[in-house]
């Protein structure tokens, strides 16, 4: 098999394929992690605090994540420079994954989830090795096949996962519990993204230098990442956004399970028919488009098309529903509608990003996006729990809580997005933001990509 390299200005589709399943594998680690929330749920029963050591993903952003994504720009090892990051801590989260549903008590689990945050935040440099590998001009069909994946991978979520956390299997006299075998899939995944990683992906050194410093440790960082005018643009892009993207965290399953007392698998369900006609009808279509259409244009027409459907599906509960719970139905319908024009500004998002970061600047550019991302998400996250909280103090008895009233809060943050991604949109048709990503694209011409594997 050759070797997989980065920094080439177009590259077999093969190649495209294969790290789609490196991909895939790490998000079906990152779903089986979705069942912390649970497992948070066994020794804590407040929602705000189960959102807040969630939310602690965002200090970890800001402590861990800009860090190594700054100094991958500008460090070089016989092993590359992202992908030391990556290997690190995907070995190291399929460790704590893997203990996970050991932890008998609150202490031990709380070590374990802070760890699982920390060391996601390290492997950050993932994206960033990805977008070195494909080149800016087959960025937006990558796009379109891996939200392919993503859509198998959220069905075989729906079957493998949702529904079997709490499964008790006796086998030969051993009894497995489905909370041990979610984890323990997570960790498969994440071995065998160690595996392929280190074996057939390669690092090819950039022609140029690295970036500038502007001063040592974790100010002069700061300060450098900032003081890059060229990315402020896409601070500001990201940072809509984020705030577009405002969900409901994790009270999400609260939301399904205490409030519309539905079971987890109905969970899957909701999710497995709405990933299968993503899968079989509405990304072909995008996936045909991708590389055709304006991005920004794409981007626009998926976030409007959303907060449409957001604000349609509050209004369709909260006042025509004499119950005010959907039906499974009703909530693919609404839920298809609002992941069709998802689908659109998913498929188009982070090609639209780096479109506006030079090459050389990525890793940077990525830092800073994860601290604007960290400040506004840590925003977004403990405000929502805060908004449900309130909300269900004012409204609801004592001990009872409205996680549906979350949905006003999310409204609310999209439309302020929307105005900032408008504002974006005329910067660029007035020609004072330029897309620097495809104008300083600097690819090594020569290819090695059939050349022996480096020294490990």
């Amino acid at each position: 098999m050759h070797i997989i390299e980065t920094q080439h200005k177009s590259i077999p589709w093969r190649w495209v394929i294969l790290l789609q399943f490196v991909c895939s594998a790490r998000l079906l680690a990152l779903f089986a992690s979705g069942s912390m929330t649970f497992t948070m749920r066994k020794f804590i029963d407040s929602p705000i605090i189960i959102n807040s050591v969630s939310s602690l993903d965002v200090l970890f952003n800001l402590l861990i994540a800009a860090p190594c994504l700054y100094y991958s720009d500008r460090i070089w090892t016989r092993h590359g420079r992202r992908l030391p990051f990556v290997l690190i801590s995907f070995f190291v989260l399929g460790v704590v994954i893997l203990l996970l549903p050991l932890a008998e008590s609150a202490v031990p689990m709380a070590v374990l989830v802070v760890l699982w945050l920390i060391f996601w935040d390290v492997g950050s440099t993932f994206d960033v090795l990805i977008m070195e590998i494909i080149p800016p001009e087959q960025r937006g069909r990558a796009s379109a096949i891996g939200a392919w994946f993503f859509q198998i991978i959220i069905l075989l979520s729906a079957i493998v996962i949702s529904g079997r956390f709490d499964d008790v299997v006796h086998s030969v006299g051993i009894t497995l519990r489905g909370e041990a075998l979610v984890y323990w899939w997570g960790a498969g995944c994440l071995a065998f993204c160690v595996i392929f990683l280190f074996l057939f992906v390669r690092e090819v050194k950039p022609l140029g230098p690295p970036p500038v410093d502007h001063g040592r440790g974790l100010k002069g960082a700061l300060t450098t990442i900032f003081a890059e005018k060229t990315l402020w643009p896409v601070y500001l892009l990201v940072f809509s956004t984020v705030l577009m993207q405002t969900g409901l965290g994790a009270i999400d399953p609260l939301l399904m399970t205490e409030q519309w007392g539905y079971s987890k698998q109905d969970m899957g369900t909701n999710i497995f028919v709405g990933g299968l006609l993503n899968l079989v009808l509405v990304i072909p279509l995008i996936g045909l488009l991708a590389d055709k259409i304006d991005r920004l244009k794409l981007f626009s027409i998926g976030v409007a098309g959303a907060l449409f459907g957001q604000i349609a599906y509050y209004g369709y509960v909260q006042f025509i529903l004499p119950d005010q719970r959907p039906s499974i139905g009703q909530m693919i319908l609404f839920g298809q509608f609002m992941s069709l024009f998802g689908q659109f500004a998913g498929i188009a998002l982070q090609p639209l990003i780096f479109e506006y970061i030079p090459r050389d600047k990525m890793g940077t550019a990525q830092a800073g996006l994860n601290f604007v991302r960290s400040i506004t998400r840590l925003v977004t996250l403990n405000g929502i729990g805060i908004w449900v909280a309130l909300y269900s103090k004012w409204f609801l008895p004592e001990g009872k809580f409205d996680y549906f009233s979350g949905y006003l809060f999310m409204i609310l943050m999209n439309v302020l997005g929307c105005a900032f991604l408008v504002y974006f949109g005329l910067q660029v048709k007035r020609g004072k933001i330029l897309p620097l990503g495809r104008t300083e694209f600097h690819p090594v011409e020569e290819s090695t990509a059939t050349a022996p594997p480096p020294a490990r």
